[in-house]
């Protein structure tokens, strides 16, 4: 195996846990490894300290795998991670429905894996985690049994990896046609893990979901950026009185319309195919308004140059939605950004708001659920944030 020494400013850090090395942290470029080769990582001193993968395509050069230097990368390996992850999510969520393998959250970098019973929807965003794909689907198939197998491998990030796009699948579907079932806070929904955003579903708003709908009784809802509807379906479970669910989509707002039916919901509902930032202005002018507002929508900012663009989007955003939100209603808007913090967004919607010229009251600050365990030493694993005002 080749060996990688690691410049000594950067040691520390990666000893004490940070995941990531990047090409500058190295003392002398890499010659002859191949993409996604392991590699061992040493000190100065030639002193060995960690096993990762590496990637020549790539500014982020390795990401490490394990610190253990006996361990051997095979399928026993991959065995005891899943293992372990698979027993973290048995402590908190009953049925097989949750995401299994939350790529460092897990100790498991570049990969991402979505459990829908017996059919699993996985993501491979590196290089060397595509090299070890035979040992982790045996491993995989081993533990699990899984009836199906869906490869989601056609997102941008494996572009800077230098891998290909594309979705494969592997074992016979348990359902006809595309869409698979996800039980969820004893509902029942629709998941498009073909066609679909990500996965098909987005199980680290669980917890959110079920938080506003336990405040949603006999009030009037508005959900943006509804996707499959999680939030707007989970609302009239709360026996809202009124839920309009809005998307670009048309495809998003009939599977949130399927899962009202599945779900035998009888709350009155209004399905509006729009652009938010186009339907917002109309609503405003027409003076609507809606006792809770949800906002859900995809990333504003997706690479970090672009980080003040984002914020302005979100303030923007929080602007539109609080002048729909009734007199002592909540606004609840999320960002599934890593490159803005915490912070920087609450500031962004937070001044949103006091352009509207009312006041708020942040009543609740949370991120993703239990499956989707953050590693401690990698800020960006931190990714999901989701805030609740209440407003005047």
């Amino acid at each position: 195996m080749f060996k990688l020494a690691v410049k000594a400013a950067w040691v520390d850090r990666l000893k004490k846990g940070y995941p990531w090395v990047y090409t500058e942290a190295l003392r002398t470029p890499p010659m002859g490894i191949k993409q996604g080769e392991l590699v061992i990582l040493t000190e100065t001193n030639n002193q060995p300290f960690a096993q990762a993968y590496y990637n020549p395509h790539s500014k982020l050069a390795c990401r490490i795998l394990t610190r253990d230097l006996k361990v051997k990368i095979d399928e026993a390996y991959f065995i005891k991670l899943f293992s372990d992850a698979l027993a973290r999510r048995e402590r908190h969520i009953s049925e097989p429905y949750y995401r299994l393998v939350h790529a460092e959250g897990d100790h498991l970098p570049g990969l991402v894996i979505d459990r829908f019973a017996d059919t699993l929807v996985c993501q491979t965003s590196t290089a060397g985690m595509e090299k070890l794909k035979a040992l982790w689907v045996k491993a995989l198939q081993t533990l699990l049994k899984p009836q199906y197998i869906i490869f989601r491998d056609n997102i941008k990030n494996r572009e800077s990896e230098n891998l290909g796009l594309g979705i494969h699948t592997l074992g016979t579907s348990p359902f006809e046609g595309d869409l698979l079932f996800v039980k969820e806070n004893d509902l029942t929904f629709y998941a498009d893990p073909i066609n679909g955003q990500k996965t098909g579903w987005f199980y680290d708003q669980r917890a959110n979901r079920f938080w506003i709908r336990g405040r949603s009784k006999d009030k009037t809802v508005l959900d943006l950026y509804t996707y499959s509807g999680g939030f707007g379906v989970s609302t009239a479970k709360g026996q809202a009185k009124h839920v309009t669910f809005v998307d670009s989509s048309e495809q998003a707002l009939l599977l949130a319309k399927n899962a009202m039916d599945l779900n035998e919901l009888a709350t009155p509902c209004e399905f509006i195919q729009e652009d938010v930032f186009s339907l917002l202005p109309k609503m405003i002018e027409q003076q609507q308004t809606f006792d809770i507002v949800l906002a859900d929508p995809p990333a504003f900012v997706k690479i970090a140059h672009q980080k003040m663009v984002g914020l302005k989007g979100y303030q923007k955003l929080a602007k539109l939605a609080a002048q729909v939100v009734a007199k002592n209603g909540i606004l609840m808007i999320a960002t599934c950004s890593h490159h803005a913090s915490t912070n920087e967004f609450q500031d962004a919607i937070i001044k949103g708001i006091a352009k509207t010229g009312r006041t708020a009251r942040l009543v609740r600050k949370a991120g993703a659920d239990k499956d989707h365990p953050i590693n401690p030493f990698l800020p960006e694993n931190h990714y999901l944030k989701s805030l609740a005002f209440k407003l005047d």
